[in-house]
């Protein structure tokens, strides 16, 4: 086995340093705190990961596991996890504990086939079960019939791509939501606005640029005026330079865009001519988690103009299943910043973390 430790300032930016390295097939064999030393006062995070194999060496034809049908896989688990262990048993200790044997190992199969049905039904794309497949082959001596869920959940985590949001004081960061109608990026950015202000305890500024859209900027202002946050209103791109130097002294400032359709070119083009008068430190695609899979790629796909960071999925709570999350972020290698669970200001929304979001794919819940 090839081991490898990786460090940095959060256990996801080593978890995507070692994915980046070694694969998605890494292992994480442990991680912990350690002391940075160029400067004893900062904490890191190491991951110390292994691989059988590092990426490239593999024998080509695995790639045709990706093409094999959904039960020549669940076959081909059964047969590598379970007939070894089953003839030393047998040989050791009788046919009493190879009976045992054999009922937890038809459990546990068993218990795969429903595992692997039940992504199925939350929409998971075969490709991303085949994924989870493969990697549950490095879990085989240690599958028990009570956590085959609990290791299927980890290798899904370890498929999902996140970011973290830097709220480092006195930054001036210009943060900017992008996306289609309706998904929520007026209240996604309140929420965002309040916990910076409030937990973070920076000074926060808003720019809108949604004139078109009723009712707009009164819905925003409304929540500046409550929440103490200054709120200044872009009619025009050439405004947005003089806007920006006014709140050149806050910490963050975030820019609320116009929603609009993705099939709609020119109209996309309208936000951009606003964002391109600044620097925009951070652009965040909203997209609301109720959308079909051909609709989020399509949007994904035409907004790549905004040069976006991240993604933010809106409106879990009113998604029947939640598949489509990981689905995009394998297919687009874009990670996801945050999720949004309701329009509670600013409690509904949650910074992404991996083993949730697997939790929600998988149960439905966080």
């Amino acid at each position: 086995m090839q081991v490898k430790k990786f460090t940095a300032q959060s256990l996801s930016e080593a978890t995507r340093q070692m994915k980046d390295e070694l694969g998605y097939e890494a292992v994480i064999l442990s991680t912990r705190v350690v002391t940075d030393r160029k400067n004893p006062t900062v904490k890191l995070y190491e991951i110390t990961a292994g691989i059988d194999e590092l990426p490239g060496e593999k024998n080509k034809n695995n790639t045709s596991n990706a093409h094999k049908t959904f039960l020549e896989e669940l076959a081909k688990i059964s047969d590598t996890v379970y007939r070894k262990n089953s003839a030393r048993l047998k040989e050791a200790y009788g046919k009493a504990v190879e009976e045992k044997v054999k009922e937890s190992e038809e459990t546990i199969e068993k218990k795969l086939k429903s595992v692997f049905h039940k992504l199925a039904d939350k929409e998971v794309q075969k490709s991303v079960i085949v994924s989870v497949m493969d990697q549950m082959k490095r879990y085989k001596n240690f599958l028990q019939p009570d956590n085959v869920e609990n290791y299927v959940k980890t290798c899904l985590s370890s498929l999902i791509l996140t970011r973290n949001f830097d709220v480092t004081p006195k930054k001036n960061k210009v943060v900017a939501l992008v996306g289609p109608t309706g998904v929520g990026k007026t209240t996604t950015i309140a929420k965002l606005a309040l916990i910076a202000k409030i937990i973070h305890k920076l000074d926060v500024g808003l720019i809108s640029i949604d004139t078109f859209r009723l009712g707009a900027i009164d819905q925003l202002q409304s929540f500046a005026d409550v929440s103490h946050i200054d709120l200044l209103v872009a009619y025009k791109p050439e405004e947005m330079p003089a806007l920006l130097k006014k709140f050149s002294k806050k910490d963050i400032v975030f820019i609320d865009t116009v929603g609009r359709s993705q099939n709609k070119s020119e109209q996309l083009k309208l936000n951009q001519d606003f964002l391109s008068t600044i620097k925009v430190d951070e652009t965040l695609l909203v997209l609301n988690s109720s959308a079909s899979y051909r609709t989020l790629v399509d949007v994904a796909t035409k907004f790549k103009a905004f040069n976006y960071n991240g993604f933010i999925f809106s409106k879990v709570d009113e998604a029947p299943v939640h598949g489509n999350i990981i689905n995009l972020i394998t297919k687009t290698g874009i990670p996801v910043s945050f999720i949004t669970n309701g329009q509670v200001i600013p409690d509904d929304i949650l910074a992404a973390d991996p083993e949730n979001i697997a939790s929600l794919i998988l149960n439905s819940s966080l």
